[in-house]
């Protein structure tokens, strides 16, 4: 577990550098270990509940992405017809109710594998990270103007 443990902080370090090396911009892999080392610290996740619960919660985001992006899709399309708006919402309703059954999945999947307190202090800590990453965007981009 130790090893796992070393091994993550070792990632977690290059992921560092790559940060460096485009020039400050968050790569997809920085931002998924960044938000993965806060999740494990505001959870006190031991290394062994880390090891088991963040596959899972990679299925959780990789699946959540195929939908997040279909909806992204949906919403690009400016629908010409009375019919096709009303297609196009239904669809990102259906998606929307598609988001929050994969949710529900993985939520009852981390509660098999972490105690109940923990899997509410991993959605807790993962709402947070978010809204900081977000504000810190929102942040350079001011300043930029």
């Amino acid at each position: 577990m130790k090893i796992l443990f070393l091994a993550l902080v070792v990632l977690f370090s290059m992921n560092v550098s790559a940060q460096d090396k485009n020039g400050g911009r968050l790569t997809p892999e920085l931002f998924r270990a960044k938000l993965e080392q806060y999740i494990a610290k505001k959870a006190c996740l031991t290394p062994a509940e880390s090891s088991k619960f963040f596959p899972l919660y990679g299925e959780m985001m990789k699946k959540q992405h195929a939908v997040h992006a279909e909806i992204k899709k949906l919403k690009r399309i400016k629908p010409v017809t009375d019919a096709e708006c009303k297609k196009n919402i239904i669809r990102c309703d259906e998606c929307e109710i598609e988001m929050k059954k994969i949710q529900k999945e993985y939520h009852e999947k981390f509660m098999q594998i972490l105690p109940a307190q923990k899997v509410y202090d991993v959605l807790k800590a993962e709402d947070r990270f978010h809204r900081q990453m977000f504000k810190r965007t929102a942040g350079k981009f001011r300043k930029r103007r």
